[in-house]
């Protein structure tokens, strides 16, 4: 072999072993990242059943909303604050869609929670069923990414380690002096109550 030959050949494995050590480079720090951000994620977050903020009086009233009139308020308090991708919806279920986007992949998600409305009046909605992809990734996982890369109302709080959504009623904006809290929601019969009155 000549001298140009082997010159080329170290040139070569040169060129070979920058690209080894990029592409390492990078998985390091995908991986830190991602790791970074699951750790904050799932940073333990102190909840209580906050009370209403309504007023204690007799001057209080139940609204009586159905899926369709959900949806559309979910539309305006949750989707629009939502990252593109992410929608949240009522129909059979309590659905939590979208996309997200995990180490380069983009993969189709989808969540369903079953309602509990707590004894002050907030929602907590607990994971039914999680699927993304073809990903048997843990929901406790899924959430904490969500957590990571929505930016949620200073209502909606997304627990990992309990794997739910806690909806705090009373941090909904009070418009015209009024306030909420949730009596009933049974999607079966398509009927959620909440009680209204003026804001303490």
């Amino acid at each position: 072999m000549d001298q140009s030959a082997l010159k080329r050949t170290a040139i070569t494995q040169k060129q070979k072993s920058k690209w080894f050590w990029a592409f390492w480079a990078l998985v390091v720090v995908l991986v830190v990242s991602f790791s970074f951000a699951m750790i904050m994620a799932n940073k333990p977050t102190k909840l209580t059943d906050t009370a209403s903020k309504l007023q204690s009086s007799q001057a209080t009233f139940d609204v009586t909303l159905n899926k369709q009139q959900i949806n559309a308020l979910a539309a305006h308090y949750l989707n629009e604050s939502a990252p593109e991708g992410y929608h949240f919806r009522i129909d059979d279920h309590i659905m939590l869609y979208g996309s997200l986007n995990m180490l380069g992949q983009k993969l189709d998600m989808g969540m369903t929670f079953d309602p509990e409305v707590t004894k002050n009046g907030n929602i907590i909605l607990k994971t039914k069923k999680l699927a993304i992809g073809r990903l048997p990734l843990p929901t406790k996982t899924v959430l904490s990414y969500v957590k990571a890369s929505y930016d949620a109302p200073k209502y909606v709080t997304i627990q990992p380690n309990k794997q739910q959504i806690f909806i705090n009623m009373s941090k909904l904006p009070v418009v015209q002096d009024m306030a909420f809290r949730a009596k009933v929601i049974d999607i079966q019969h398509d009927q959620f109550v909440f009680e209204g009155g003026v804001a303490k």
